[in-house]
């Protein structure tokens, strides 16, 4: 079986660099690797592996969410490619919730002994006609989105993962847009249903329930029911959000009246708003404008992840 490593070393600040080198000093196996340069380059690597394929593959993802999220972009509907990953980032939410590899000795029995894979569903977005994006985990427009920028272009993250504490970096983040974001209403469609939101933070549209290092913030998800979990928070006071916050990492933030969950396969979405920014898989996209469509789905048995046992 060929195993194929795409390391990104620049993850969690050079946690990557370093998850890689151990496992290189351990591994027996045969193997080939390819190291992300730029953003964008997993997807380009995946892509370009994938389309060779003609049998079964391991690629083994070291990185992080960004990094997991261009690989399988570039492995969607690929029946040979079976997506492993050593998690090497800061919020680690894919390891959270999918089968991964903790050493090499668990790489290399599972290459010569398991081959056990499941299949799993691609949640899509639509952003008017300008682009259309996968997510493994979650998508999201709003304030988590708008916090997503925040850490983007921020050092904070990066001092942060010097000292061990990088998944703060989100939770510090939260705290600084609480009263700098400006909240939006927004409509959604499913079928003949229809939902209105005003003042919403945001809109989270999930294929798993983790998002932002550790918050489960749609406990029903599972990325292999054919369905989108979406939960949109609204009409909530800037303290009471803080407060909600905290109750996520516990599950109690099901019980707040001002957090709507919705379940389905298909959901259209409209803002009205002048820009809100959107995110997928905790990378930046960009922003919507009032009055482009927003369209939601989901594609099953798009891609192919280790088994739990693995």
């Amino acid at each position: 079986m060929q195993v194929l490593f795409i390391v990104n070393e620049a993850a969690g600040n050079g946690k990557g660099k370093r998850v890689w080198l151990q496992l290189q000093q351990q591994l027996t196996i045969t193997y080939q690797v390819a190291f992300t340069e730029y953003e964008g380059h997993g997807k380009e690597i995946a892509k370009q592996w994938a389309q060779q394929q003609q049998e079964h593959m391991l690629l083994v993802v070291v990185g992080g969410d960004g990094t997991i999220h261009e690989v399988v972009s570039g492995v969607v509907h690929n029946k040979y490619v079976i997506i492993g990953v050593v998690r090497a980032g800061s919020g680690n939410d894919f390891a959270r919730f999918f089968p991964s590899f903790q050493h090499a000795r668990q790489i290399e029995a599972y290459v010569r002994n398991t081959m056990a894979n499941t299949q799993m569903d691609a949640g899509i977005i639509q952003l008017g006609d300008k682009w259309n994006e996968i997510f493994v985990n979650n998508a999201g427009i709003g304030f988590d989105a708008y916090v997503t920028k925040s850490i983007n272009t921020s050092r904070l993250k990066f001092y942060l993962n010097k000292i061990g504490l990088g998944k703060l970096s989100y939770a510090v983040a939260v705290m600084r847009g609480l009263f700098r974001f400006e909240r939006f209403d927004v409509t959604i469609r499913s079928g003949e249903q229809e939902w209105q939101f005003q003042q919403a933070w945001f809109v989270a549209m999930s294929n798993q329930p983790y998002f932002g290092g550790g918050m489960k913030i749609s406990p029903a998800a599972k990325a292999d029911d054919g369905l989108v979990d979406i939960t949109i928070v609204h009409g909530i006071s800037r303290i009471k959000l803080l407060f909600v916050f905290i109750t996520v990492f516990f599950e109690k933030h099901t019980k707040f009246k001002e957090i709507t969950f919705l379940q389905g396969q298909h959901f259209d979405m409209s803002v009205r708003a002048h820009q809100v920014d959107c995110h997928t898989d905790g990378n930046y996209v960009g922003v919507v404008n009032q009055g482009i469509p927003i369209h939601c789905t989901v594609q099953q048995n798009a891609w192919q992840v280790i088994a739990k046992d693995a």
